[in-house]
């Protein structure tokens, strides 16, 4: 009869018997007895022959060793993926529904598994116990040294469908995806620029926030990125790797021997709005504005005159000193500014015809 009346408590839902240490109420007092034993006492009597593991109850001993035996009874309606236990198939089902319990009390980011949670948290503390071998690198989960590692392999399994360039994780891939479909995801809250990778738009936001935290310790330039302060200190080193195919001119920067090639195939994008004169180099139509805007900057220290361009003050400079490098080919006489040795060929040809 007591049976019978434990077991009609149990179908109602009735919990009468308290744990007097934690409070937590159960419908057996059996299970009170269980609780105090796995939780308050930690007495485990049951120990894995194979990992030494010990349990409290026996149940959860032969539910465990079943993980040794590689038995997976419960399986995903969704992936097929099978489990040892059913608590683990049940949290994997969480996946699937998108199910997310598990809060970051830092950032707010939620996790489908506790475990997640942990190892995110490693992150904001600054843990990084996973270090690569090869260059010292430390990471905060495993997974993430993995992929680190296909780096120094060389592994690059992800190629691009559109140009063939490969890629060691999936995500880089995706991004660049990107590239070739145009697709600007990312703005800029002050300006409105979009930007393709997210990398881009957080070094282009330093450029508002006037973060330029990397200094030339030579000059004292300052730039945003570091790979800009990389390239200037190729300057001061007088780096020139970038070679022309035409003339052999060398310079630091690509960008420079693009500009430069544009000169040998006659390019000329940069049009003035007032004349028309076109020219290869956007600093070249920079320092022609300067000619219709009376701008005048560069001043001989002899006698005051003031001129647009510089080499136009260095050509005046040589009357100054007396230097004659302009010859004329009939009579031989010789002229400091390239513009009057042309008005005297031009009056010595016809002299001499």
């Amino acid at each position: 009869m007591l049976d019978f009346q434990r077991h009609i408590d149990m179908q109602a839902g009735m919990k009468n018997h308290n744990c007097d240490i934690c409070g937590k109420v159960f419908t057996r007092k059996g299970s009170i007895n269980l609780h105090i034993m796995r939780i308050h006492a930690g007495v485990k009597n049951y120990n894995c022959d194979v990992c030494g593991k010990a349990f409290t109850v026996k149940g959860d001993l032969m539910r465990h060793m079943k993980i040794h035996a590689g038995v997976k009874n419960h399986n995903c309606d969704v992936c097929g993926k099978a489990f040892t236990r059913q608590g683990n198939l049940m949290r994997h089902m969480n996946i699937h529904a998108g199910v997310k319990n598990h809060f970051c009390d830092v950032c707010g980011k939620a996790f489908t598994l506790k475990g997640d949670l942990k190892l995110h948290m490693d992150i904001h503390a600054g843990v990084k116990n996973h270090i690569c071998d090869v260059c010292g690198k430390a990471f905060a989960r495993k997974t993430d040294l993995v992929f680190h590692l296909e780096i120094h392999a060389g592994v690059n399994n992800h190629d691009c469908d559109v140009c063939g360039k490969a890629f060691t994780r999936k995500q880089d891939l995706m991004r660049h995806v990107d590239i070739h479909a145009g697709r600007k995801s990312h703005l800029c809250d002050v300006c409105g620029i979009a930007f393709t990778q997210k990398g881009s738009l957080k070094l282009h936001m330093d450029i508002h926030a006037g973060g330029k935290s990397h200094l030339c310790d030579v000059c004292g330039i300052a730039f945003t990125q570091k790979g800009s302060l990389k390239l200037h200190m190729d300057i001061h080193a007088g780096v020139k790797n970038h070679k022309c195919h035409v003339c052999g001119k060398a310079f630091t920067r690509k960008s420079d021997l693009m500009r430069h090639v544009d000169i040998h195939a006659g390019v000329k994008n940069h049009f003035c709005d007032v004349c028309g004169i076109a020219f290869t180099q956007e600093d070249g139509l920079k320092h022609h504005m300067d000619i219709h805007a009376g701008v005048k900057n560069h001043t001989c220290d002899v006698c005051g005159k003031a001129f647009t361009r510089k080499r136009d003050l260095m050509c005046h400079v040589n009357i100054h000193a007396g230097v004659k490098k302009y010859f004329c080919d009939v009579c031989g006489k010789a002229f400091t500014q390239k513009s009057n040795l042309k008005r005297h060929m031009y009056a010595c040809w016809h002299q001499k015809s």
